[in-house]
């Protein structure tokens, strides 16, 4: 949709102003609408199907989020739109010292991790992958990595995978620094939940890891035992590979910084 489209849809609902694209992921397009809204807009065939999830999902996460969400204003599946109040801050992605957010993210998801499986299932679904699959996928991915990349990971993807979770929770499941908002010390908010499942809970600490630092792991979950710690390890080299290959593919240098820098520290004793 182009901002005249996202104009002519709200104009019943909002008194609009300004429409200004924010970007566009694989399956979605997102335009701020004023200086107070977001509109996404999915597409595909399942676009109404995710509208409808997704603003289900927005409904019930403040009962289990520690940080600020998004709240969704309307949703209109037929569309495949969904307009939420926008949160203020900027990407952690885009600042250093990211650990110093650790504590706080930890605390987050020790509070997400214990919504009741049984409801957010019904919900957001399940995202059971295996390690090996992780595994088998990326070794594809890794054929479009440069070579010094890829010999500096060829221990790891010739290895065996670590065993599955054997406790699924609910997760963002894509708890990247570029979803994670900040101002200043403060974290003003956690968006794009497009992914969220009940999931292996080391997939989230496993992202942070890979932007924070594997050392922030002690931080974000204190007394890890060594199993969920294993599988976080393996889903940050998993991502921080996966984002360089993004990084690359999409010109996005952002990613690729943060790509490089985790890829360097991740794999220092693989060399």
């Amino acid at each position: 949709m182009t901002p005249e489209d996202i104009r002519a849809l709200l104009s019943a609902e909002f008194t609009v102003q300004s429409v200004t694209p924010l970007g566009s992921g694989l399956d979605h397009h997102a335009y701020a609408v004023n200086d107070d809204l977001v509109a996404r807009v999915a597409a595909g065939p399942d676009a109404a199907a995710e509208v409808r999830r997704d603003a289900a999902v927005l409904a019930v996460l403040p009962e289990y989020a520690l940080l600020p969400v998004p709240e969704v204003v309307l949703a209109r599946p037929e569309d495949g739109l969904l307009v939420y109040r926008r949160l203020t801050g900027q990407p952690l992605l885009t600042r250093t010292g990211r650990a110093a957010y650790a504590a706080t993210l930890g605390a987050f998801l020790g509070r997400l991790h214990t919504a009741p499986v049984e409801r957010l299932s019904g919900i957001a679904g399940v995202d059971d992958t295996p390690p090996a699959a992780w595994l088998d996928e990326l070794r594809d991915v890794a054929e479009n990595l440069p070579d010094d990349i890829r010999r500096l990971a060829a221990g790891f993807l010739a290895g065996d995978p670590p065993e599955p979770a054997d406790r699924l929770v609910f997760t963002h499941n894509d708890l990247g620094v570029e979803h994670v908002l900040v101002d200043g010390p403060t974290i003003t908010g956690v968006i794009d939940w497009s992914d969220c499942a009940v999931a292996d809970p080391a997939a989230d600490l496993g992202r942070l890891a890979r932007d924070l630092g594997a050392s922030a792991l002690d931080t974000l979950m204190p007394g890890l035992d060594e199993q969920t710690r294993h599988r976080a390890v393996f889903y940050a080299r998993c991502t921080a590979l996966e984002d360089y290959a993004f990084g690359l593919e999409s010109g996005r240098d952002d990613y690729l910084r943060n790509a490089r820098r985790a890829v360097g520290e991740l794999f220092s004793d693989q060399r």
